[in-house]
């Protein structure tokens, strides 16, 4: 079985292991799943992902960084106004900035370190990967994911395994909606 369809069957691991834990934290029901997972080379990467994201939209980004066993990033992009419907959701009405900042990094921390949780468990890897402290920022989804892009280039990955998904939470006589990509170097 080759690594791409091993991965694939992992994420199966890691979805189980979002959405029971976003649910969970947000007190309400959490779809996260997966749209697509394939090989790519690092700098077709922008154009790649411009087909599940509007590059050119301004978007709330949270960027959380994976470091040990398996390396790489998570980044969400959520359109300002669900960002927003989440946060208040979740401070029930608090308009605080720093708070809100806080709950939308806390949602990219868990998510990212339950993806990882589920995909060791799917790999059965022995040792540890784990999350950076999350990053929250207002971008043109385009711009975030060139300087990515540029990283990954600058620190020598030609190859990238990225998964996309779909990310939807119920919310009292609304939804919020976002979309996640998945990036690990080979």
């Amino acid at each position: 079985m080759d690594s791409t369809c091993t991965f694939a069957e992992a994420l199966s691991w890691a979805q189980s292991e979002c959405e029971t834990a976003l649910s969970q934290f947000l007190g309400t029901k959490v779809n996260f799943s997966p749209e697509e997972c394939s090989e790519r080379m690092a700098d077709q990467l922008l154009v790649i992902v411009g087909q599940f994201s509007q590059i050119d939209e301004v978007n709330r980004a949270i960027i959380v960084g994976v470091y040990g066993d398996l390396q790489g990033y998570l980044v969400i992009f959520l359109p300002p106004e669900d960002a927003d419907r989440l946060a208040a959701y979740m401070l029930e009405g608090e308009t605080d900035p720093e708070m809100k900042e806080s709950v939308l990094a806390e949602i990219g921390n868990l998510t990212t370190a339950r993806l990882l949780m589920g995909i060791s468990k799917g790999l059965k890897l022995n040792g540890g990967a784990l999350p950076t402290p999350p990053v929250t920022q207002v971008d043109f989804s385009g711009a975030l994911l060139q300087s990515l892009t540029a990283l990954l280039l600058s620190q020598g990955q030609m190859k990238v395994m990225h998964s996309v998904w779909k990310l939807k939470v119920n919310l009292p006589n609304s939804q919020a909606s976002g979309t996640a990509h998945f990036f690990l170097p080979l």
